[in-house]
């Protein structure tokens, strides 16, 4: 996608989630499913995703239908494109959203979603948008969905930027000491998504750190740690890391996809836990060899 815009919401985390207010909270529970999940196979990765744009997914519906999604840790909910409106039964009600193209974003029963032919856990509603605005910002064909944290935190995700390989593991078996750095994942009573308690990029006061793979650039950074956009080099967590761009907003810390993929990333949301193996200092280029 493009790089993070300051005159411009433009990452998926930033708007969704603001944008339908209370509704995430009543339509939305936190804990995670008892029941170990059907896990689906391995993914290969879009080439440029943590290279300037998001990291998508194409789900199937029942009847087959394939649709690129965006994968989301910073979007509360799932949503899906408002022309598909037709294909979701009953509408059960709406909520106001303040953004380009949207005065009221629709709640529908959720479909059942699939990807690589096994069925994804998802909540009992999902969410109707405008997604035109989001189809021009990413580099492909109309994006049609976003897949969010009320369906991701059931599972455990291993993003493999070097491999070009998105992993669905069992967070029972997971080898522990081969992953790198552990962070404990926090999930806010009042907020439906995954923080880890840490400075931001540029350091600062605030110690809440948001992980948001729907955010295409490195992330944000609280105002006042750093004048303009542009971090030539950082020291996070003992860590060196060159070229960060990254937004700036009120005690706003936030990991993006783009330093995300700088590491091995294994999302254990069933155990409320985050995994990072530095493997590379700067940001990724794209590779052209990698399929698309």
């Amino acid at each position: 996608m493009l790089k993070a815009k300051q005159n411009k919401q433009s990452s998926v985390a930033r708007i969704v989630p603001r944008l339908l207010g209370y509704s995430l909270l009543l339509c939305f529970p936190a804990a995670a499913d008892p029941i170990a999940p059907r896990l689906p196979a391995d993914v290969t990765m879009n080439k440029d995703a943590g290279r300037g744009n998001f990291l998508f997914l194409t789900l199937r519906l029942e009847n087959g239908e394939a649709l690129p999604f965006v994968m989301d840790t910073g979007s509360s909910l799932t949503v899906f494109e408002k022309s598909l409106e037709s294909k979701l039964g009953k509408r059960l009600g709406t909520d106001q959203a303040h953004m380009p193209g949207n005065d009221q974003a629709g709640r529908y029963p959720a479909p059942r979603l699939y990807l690589e032919r096994v069925p994804l856990i998802t909540e009992s509603n999902i969410t109707t948008l405008d997604l035109k605005w989001l189809s021009k910002e990413a580099h492909c064909g109309p994006i049609m969905g976003i897949v969010g944290f009320d369906c991701l935190k059931h599972y455990c995700v291993q993003l493999d930027f070097s491999a070009g390989k998105i992993r669905f593991l069992d967070s029972s078996r997971l080898e522990t000491n081969k992953l790198g750095k552990a962070f404990p994942i926090t999930i806010p009573s009042t907020d439906n998504r995954p923080f880890i308690c840490h400075l931001g990029l540029a350091g600062g006061t605030s110690t809440n750190c948001q992980i948001d793979t729907g955010w295409s650039s490195d992330g944000w950074v609280e105002k006042g740690a750093l004048e303009g956009n542009h971090l030539p080099d950082c020291h996070w967590d003992g860590q060196t890391y060159t070229n960060l761009n990254v937004a700036v907003g009120d005690n706003e810390n936030v990991l993006g996809l783009t330093f995300l993929a700088r590491h091995l990333v294994t999302l254990d949301f069933p155990n409320k836990m985050l995994y990072l193996k530095q493997t590379s200092v700067g940001p990724l280029k794209i590779e052209n060899n990698r399929p698309r």
